[in-house]
């Protein structure tokens, strides 16, 4: 029996996300099993890179199937190239894929890219939507693909209580899994090897050590931390707490700025900096980025166009070569980790911090209910504003209630905080771990029958037969031959009870709607799909006699399309019969007016692709379905053509001239 074809649609296992982090640690999981051919469509990644090699499965890139000129000038176009919008359909028909599982934010998932498309229809019983969501009121989005997708899965709890009780019928089958991680690399290192840690970088035994990690941005709100020790130093001066931050300083919040501003002391704010060049990092206070490295004795200095990345010392950006073993090293320098955002999809450094023994405050709000539901976590107080223009609930803390769990910590015995390490530990093991999370993957996966792709091809190749949107439809009072009328002659399609389409305009008919505007949808749409049709399935509505073929393009108007027909026994003189098909081409509402023309083989439905002479005619090797191409009223209605000419005399209305 062959294995299932699983395709994933995420980030790259090798780059600094918590999607990253999820599938790094599933695909060896998967991988292990031997069940299955895994192809993953890395986000953001280029193709055909050479790294992709080290990985024993089939990975390409994104960028691929996009309008270059849009990416360079819309930044919003970049981010829907970035996320594999462009690139999925053929990712997925291409791999002849039988499952697809797709790891993202749900606002990543552009609808047009995947409702309504066929390769998307086709596979959609198979089709993980597996989605963070981290404000409520919950997206629109993620209702509208709970709609589509029967296999939704949320990383977090909150979200699928609000779906389940603002619908439990439509959402009910939204469930909660959590993006997992190889739990291996997080544990708690024994005393002995904290305090040389500790006092490699200068950090005393008495001294209490709160960590913060993550990405620098408007969400995480690093400055309530340093707002809160500035409130200590005021009511507890002797109080012993200093900060570590693992994150990039030089973007988001301007700590320093605000260390300086609560009137806190250089050595009040701990950072984390790695070497660009040979990879040592080290803990000290904050002195800004580009730095010397005493490690390799490399001379700090900013990005420039001969050494991009800059070189010496910075602040953990997403570039940070810190490994998993090294960054466990950096949560056990830490006495506790205080978690706070305005919102989250789950927090990595929530499950990281709580894996390493360390006491963890979190934001009792979206994802962060997971953690303090529990007795163990500490819940930081606070209240809730709206964010402009999404209307999101965000979580803004007490800060009083952060400057009471620093003083929590630094009051509890040593013993005392281990004991609430262990409880944490323990609990992000069964919640997280890839041996928890890994299965419940599996099971869906082999809950998947393989798709036929055959009959795909069957269908698709159905679908883009050219339509006919003024087929004549008989009167008739049975509804459903009405309706498998209207497929049939008009999109040439055949459907049945089974149908999804069927079923919506047979309810549609039944719930009042009118006959003569369903059929003026279906000529719309047959219109429509004639317009996307391309030269290989027009090649179909060409004679096959072995003659050379000639088209005529008279798209509009239809005085136009009477003055045209002057020339038209021109043309066929210079074309002569025995040796061209001569075709002529305008909008189908123009046909009846060329109906019985002597002069030419066949009158064929307009297509956009018909304005450019190049791609009918084709251009060096690559041939188009044409030999012979005129734009008849392009002086009228579009532009400079005729390039093609062959220098052919036309016997025009006053007599032969040589073109």
């Amino acid at each position: 029996m062959s294995k299932l074809k699983v395709g994933f649609i995420t980030s790259y296992p090798a780059a600094k996300t918590g999607f990253s982090r999820n599938i790094h640690a599933l695909l060896p999981y998967l991988y292990n099993l031997k069940k299955y051919d895994i192809y993953l469509l890395a986000q953001s990644m280029q193709d055909n890179i050479p790294d992709f090699l080290r990985y024993p499965i089939h990975i390409e890139g994104v960028f691929k199937n996009f309008d270059q000129q849009r990416f360079e000038k819309d930044e919003g176009y970049k981010r829907h190239v970035a996320y594999g919008n462009t690139a999925v359909a053929d990712f997925v028909v291409r791999n002849k894929l039988d499952i697809v599982v797709h790891i993202e934010d749900i606002w990543s998932s552009a609808n047009e890219a995947y409702f309504g498309q066929p390769f998307f229809e086709h596979i959609k019983e198979n089709f993980l939507q597996w989605s963070t969501a981290d404000s409520l009121p919950i997206l629109p989005n993620f209702k509208d693909w709970a709609k589509q997708v029967k296999n939704m899965w949320l990383w977090s709890s909150f979200a699928e209580k609000a779906l389940e009780e603002e619908d439990s019928k439509i959402y009910g089958h939204i469930k909660t899994v959590h993006g997992t991680l190889n739990t291996d690399y997080f544990y708690p290192l024994s005393q002995s090897e904290r305090w040389v840690l500790r006092q490699k970088f200068n950090i005393k035994d008495d001294e209490i050590i709160i960590i913060y990690l993550g990405r620098n941005q408007l969400r995480k709100l690093f400055w309530s931390h340093l707002e809160a020790l500035a409130k200590i130093r005021k009511t507890h001066p002797n109080y012993k707490i200093r900060l570590l931050f693992h994150c990039f300083a030089s973007e988001g919040w301007p700590l320093d700025r605000i260390r300086d501003e609560v009137g806190l002391e250089k050595e009040d704010m701990l950072m984390t900096y790695f070497c660009r060049q040979c990879g040592e990092w080290e803990i000290k206070p904050y002195e800004g980025e580009d730095r010397d490295c005493k490690n390799c004795g490399i001379k700090g200095g900013p990005p420039t166009q001969q050494n991009p990345n800059g070189s010496g010392q910075m602040t953990a950006a997403v570039i940070s070569t810190i490994s998993e073993e090294e960054l466990n090293k950096i949560y056990n320098i830490a006495d506790a980790a205080c978690s706070i955002f305005t919102s989250g999809g789950q927090e990595y450094f929530n499950v990281e911090s709580l894996l390493c023994g360390l006491p963890l405050a979190s934001t009792p709000y979206s994802s962060g209910e997971e953690f303090t539901n529990n007795n163990f976590v500490y819940t930081i107080d606070g209240t809730f504003t709206r964010e402009c223009g999404t209307a999101f609930k965000k979580y803004v803390p007490d800060i009083n209630s952060v400057a009471k769990f620093f003083r929590y910590i630094y009051e509890l015995k040593p013993q005392e905080r281990l004991e609430i390490g262990k409880k944490g530990r323990q609990w992000a093991l069964k919640e997280f771990d890839v041996s928890i999370i890994g299965p419940k993957l599996e099971q869906f996966l082999d809950s998947c029958k393989p798709i036929d792709w055959a009959a795909y091809e069957i269908k698709l190749k159905q679908a883009e037969k050219p339509k006919t949107p003024n087929a004549i439809i008989p009167a008739t009072q049975d509804d459903e031959e009405y309706v498998k009328t209207l497929y049939k002659e008009i999109l040439n399609m055949s459907v049945d009870s089974n149908d999804q389409g069927w079923n919506y305009w047979m309810t549609a008919i039944k719930n009042g709607m009118a006959k003569n505007d369903i059929e003026l949808y279906f000529r719309k749409v047959a219109m429509d799909k004639n317009q996307n049709i391309n030269q290989f399935n027009f090649e179909t509505l060409l004679e096959n006699n072995g003659k050379k073929h000639f088209l005529l393009v008279t798209k509009e108007s239809a005085g136009d399309i009477l003055y045209a027909t002057s020339l038209l026994k021109s043309f066929r003189i210079s074309y002569t019969e025995n040796e061209w098909n001569l075709y002529l081409s305008c909008d189908s509402q123009y046909h009846e007016l060329l109906e019985g023309c002597p002069y030419i083989t066949k009158i064929i439905p307009y297509q956009q692709f018909m304005e450019n002479e190049i791609f009918c005619i084709g251009n060096g090797e690559k041939k188009g379905l044409f030999q012979g191409y005129c734009f008849l009223t392009a002086q009228s209605q579009r532009f400079l053509n005729y390039l093609g000419n062959h220098n052919i005399n036309l016997d025009l209305k006053y007599g032969k001239t040589n073109i």
